[in-house]
């Protein structure tokens, strides 16, 4: 395959997919120090991520028409499982369904009808960064999503991949409210808290925000152990979720956080002010601008939460409009343009 053809594949890839594998590669390039990482597997390994981006096994939605597997998985952002079941041997019978969206953000309210959908759009559209055109694929991959959802046998178990962040836990609850009619056995694996219990000694140091943070390996454990481990959600817990849902989409706010163990709404000037006091830290004495995505980046590193830096860009943008900030350049993408405080 030659740079041309490259380019036309990676183009298409969703950004957090890319930076996921960009850390995978990041981590075995790190692993070179260990004398016990030999430089073939190391190659064998990145010839690995190789295939996986750039010759896909075969189109998810194909597969679900088939008909051909035993169970699905549901993941929200991107399809991170991927690697770990085509490793595992179990792509060719175990689907992966994937809601392509970080609910952690903008409006839920009628979120499983059409005006919803158009309305969450639009908001997006509107307020949140998308160099990259998604927003235009955004309904026709949602309808199908939830299309796909509602359409599995009920004698097929349902696993709903989540962690401890606004974003996951978020569409597991939409994810429940529209299995409400339905009879499938279903199964929660939080990797947040199989993390911690399989590689105690790691998340001391490092704990994932977000599943698609984790490295196949360790992924392939996590599924493992949850098959060994797998508690079906009782009658009981599907309708706590569904009530959790119709409470986040009644309300207008289009920011979600994760705190004390639940989902949290809060105002969408959440982390104006601690923007701010980094932007003041950054700038310090010197008084001049600053690269909108190195405060960016700063900010997301301590906030410890899974939203997306496209909100927390939308949030500077809103602070230029209020006077709180100068900028020069454009402010097509938090790349192109540098911030100061008036």
């Amino acid at each position: 395959m030659n740079f041309l053809e490259i380019k036309e594949k990676v183009k298409d890839l969703p950004e957090k997919e890319v930076r996921t594998y960009l850390q995978h590669i990041l981590f075995r390039i790190g692993m070179l120090d260990d004398k016990e990482y030999p430089l073939e597997e190391f190659s064998n390994e990145l010839r690995k991520i190789y295939h996986y981006i750039l010759n896909p096994i075969e189109l998810i939605e194909d597969r679900f028409e088939n008909g051909n597997y035993k169970k699905v998985h549901i993941l929200f952002g991107y399809p991170y499982l991927r690697p770990a079941l085509n490793e595992l041997k179990l792509h060719e019978e175990e689907l992966i369904l994937t809601f392509y969206d970080n609910f952690a953000v903008g409006p839920l309210a009628n979120l499983e009808t059409v005006t919803g959908q158009r309305k969450r759009l639009e908001w997006i559209k509107s307020n949140l960064e998308d160099e990259e055109g998604e927003a235009d694929k955004y309904l026709d991959d949602l309808q199908r999503a939830i299309t796909q959802l509602i359409s599995i046998p009920d004698h097929v178990p349902i696993h709903i991949w989540n962690s401890e962040n606004a974003h996951e836990q978020t569409g597991l609850v939409f994810t429940m409210y529209l299995l409400r009619e339905r009879k499938n056995n279903i199964f929660i694996v939080n990797t947040g808290q199989v993390y911690r219990e399989l590689f105690k000694k790691k998340s001391t140091k490092y704990n994932p925000l977000f599943s698609g943070e984790i490295i196949s390996e360790e992924l392939q454990t996590i599924y493992q152990y949850s098959q060994e481990n797998q508690k079906n959600v009782t009658n009981m817990e599907r309708t706590h979720f569904e009530m959790e849902w119709l409470t986040l989409a009644s309300s207008s706010t289009t920011l979600r956080i994760w705190e004390n163990g639940g989902i949290k709404s809060v105002s969408e000037d959440y982390y104006d002010e601690f923007i701010i006091e980094k932007a003041k830290k950054l700038i310090g004495k010197k008084k001049g601008f600053i690269k909108s995505a190195r405060l960016i980046g700063e900010v997301y590193a301590h906030i410890f939460q899974y939203i997306g830096d496209s909100y927390l860009e939308y949030r500077v943008r809103k602070l230029i409009e209020k006077g709180i900030f100068n900028y020069e350049g454009s402010l097509e993408a938090m790349r192109y343009y540098s911030i100061k405080l008036r």
